[in-house]
């Protein structure tokens, strides 16, 4: 029997014309925080090593090949659960998005979303595409909260680092200490954007542990904020999608 394209209507208007709204992860209680720095409270300016640190922060994201993430995404008033993977060197990532018990895959690269519904159930995060064609679209972060985060998702790797001098001349700021699963790390808060006329830092934060490693991320869009937790691993392949690889 062919698979449905995208599955429930609910899930379907989510996927395919999200609303930008609210995005939240759900997640255990907060552990007391251990820090990675030797200074308590924040924020500040950033020190040497910081400034490193997040420097390479997304360059090993990409040298380590790929990341698994998670998140929530609430579109057309209902949260959509995403959980999958970026192939960072192919550009490409897979997921399987949950809406009220339908689930959906999607997999997308920076102009390209293509998705799959009615799986009949949660593959967890899914090793490849369906072989049939689904449905592809352009990815439209302006009009969908869902393109919003996996465009988000996509860009936590890249192929140099970034110019750690330059990073500490500018209005990032160390935040605070943090714990994930058990890893201390330090909250850093980007800069702002280099054509802003005022600099008030940035929107968007980095949890980065004591090796460089970037374990979550939250960005302020223009009516949400988006937080992202990751897991680096070692260069899991994305397969490509047919109408991705064109």
């Amino acid at each position: 029997m062919r698979r449905r394209l995208w599955g429930a209507a609910a899930l379907s208007a989510a996927l395919i014309g999200g609303i930008v709204a609210t995005v939240a992860v759900a997640g255990a209680g907060t552990p007391e925080p251990v820090p990675t720095s030797t200074a308590t409270s924040g924020p500040r300016a950033l020190s040497t090593d910081e400034a490193e640190r997040l420097a390479v922060a997304r360059f090993l994201a990409y040298q380590s090949g790929s990341t698994q993430f998670r998140t929530e995404v609430t579109a057309g008033g209902a949260p959509v659960a995403l959980r999958g993977r970026v192939d960072h060197r192919a550009g490409v990532g897979i997921a399987a998005a949950e809406l009220d018990g339908d689930t959906a895959i999607v997999t997308w690269n920076a102009s390209t979303f293509v998705g799959w519904g009615g799986i009949a159930a949660d593959p967890g995060i899914p090793a490849a595409p369906p072989a049939e064609p689904g449905g592809a679209r352009p990815l439209d972060p302006s009009t969908s909260s869902v393109d919003a985060v996996l465009l988000l998702v996509l860009s936590l790797g890249m192929d140099r680092p970034e110019n750690a001098q330059l990073l500490a001349q500018s209005d990032a700021a160390w935040l605070r200490a943090d714990e994930i699963d058990g890893a201390p790390v330090d909250v850093i808060a980007g800069p702002s954007d280099a054509d802003s006329a005022e600099r008030k830092g940035g929107n968007t934060r980095f949890w980065i542990d004591s090796d460089g490693r970037l374990l979550r991320f939250e960005a302020d869009l223009p009516s949400q904020t988006v937080t992202v937790d990751l897991t680096p691993e070692q260069g899991v392949p994305v397969p490509l999608a047919a109408q991705l690889a064109g």
